[in-house]
């Protein structure tokens, strides 16, 4: 993939018609339609329906989904060719899942800002895969997951761990050491947090009942929390967030509860000599942070331990 092929996509995307992006970018329609062929031959899956006829373009489902990760690329790219034009700092790009960019690290990443001027955080969000990917080819210097897959270039070191607990509405019939077998699958936000989450909920329910509704981000569990009897799985540090804003919820523990998260931080096993006391300096600041802020973050020594894949 290249910055003219993913942006190729998007203008499509922004102006309805392949007629219509050539122009504005100021290429001819059959570059444009070249380009994008490229595109779904690198990416092995179809962006746009081809219908004969018909002037406005339509996604395939794939290509929808496709759109988050275009985006992202495109900021990736454009914080890269910052990185060319400053003089006087370095750029590290983090990429991060959801739960600990918007939730976890925000203060850190607050805090990093006013402390450490000198060190610019270009901050991304992406699923685990993605950051893993992304790493490995260098577009990423550090990344932050809940899943941890087995790449040759990269370490992965357990850094925090957090508790599940069961968040609810307060007028909720819910309490503290709350039976699962007490909770209907039927009124679940259901939010899958990880493999061994997964496992879990299928050990208590079973997966011929569909939960009240599937959503993909802790951002989103809040406005589905619609009536006393909807429940959802959440970490503290996205509680910690939702309370200091609303009275409106509640979180309890469970009698069985899903196995904590661990957070992995990821880096390369050789990194780029002009960003490693950038990248050195971020890990020692995520370290304090983690062993100083128990209400967020479970911490334990041996997460500091470097695992060995």
């Amino acid at each position: 993939m290249n910055f003219e092929e993913i942006s190729t996509f998007l203008a499509i995307l922004e102006y309805g018609n392949l007629s219509t992006a050539a122009e504005k970018l100021f290429i001819t329609q059959g570059t444009a339609s070249h380009r994008i062929q490229l595109l779904e031959q690198e990416l092995g899956f179809s962006l746009l329906l081809r219908q004969k006829g018909h002037r406005q373009v339509e996604l395939t489902p794939m290509g929808r989904s496709f759109i988050p990760v275009a985006e992202q690329w495109v900021q990736l790219w454009k914080s890269t060719m910052q990185m060319k034009e400053t003089k006087g700092f370095v750029t590290i790009v983090i990429g991060s899942v959801d739960a600990v960019n918007n939730y976890t690290f925000l203060r850190l990443y607050q805090d990093h800002m006013e402390k450490h001027p000198e060190v610019r955080l270009s901050v991304n969000t992406f699923h685990s895969k993605e950051i893993h990917e992304l790493l490995e080819s260098r577009n990423l210097d550090i990344g932050y997951v809940f899943s941890e897959l087995s790449y040759p270039y990269i370490i992965s070191k357990p850094i925090y761990r957090e508790k599940m607990y069961l968040l609810c509405r307060n007028d909720s019939p819910y309490h503290n050491n709350m039976s699962n077998a007490e909770l209907a699958k039927e009124d679940e936000v259901y939010l899958r947090w990880g493999q061994d989450f997964e496992l879990w909920q299928n050990r208590h329910w079973s997966m011929r009942v569909q939960p009240a509704i599937t959503i993909n981000t802790g951002n989103m569990q809040r406005h589905y929390l619609r009536g006393p009897k909807n429940w959802t799985i959440a970490p503290m540090s996205v509680i910690q967030v939702l309370l200091a804003n609303s009275d409106e919820y509640a979180y309890y523990t469970l009698e069985d509860p899903p196995p904590p998260r661990i957070c992995y931080q990821l880096t390369l096993r050789h990194t780029q000599q002009s960003k490693r006391d950038a990248i050195e300096l971020f890990s020692k600041a995520v370290e304090k942070f983690v062993s100083t802020d128990s209400s967020i973050c479970h911490f334990e020594k041996w997460m500091l331990e470097e695992q060995k894949h």
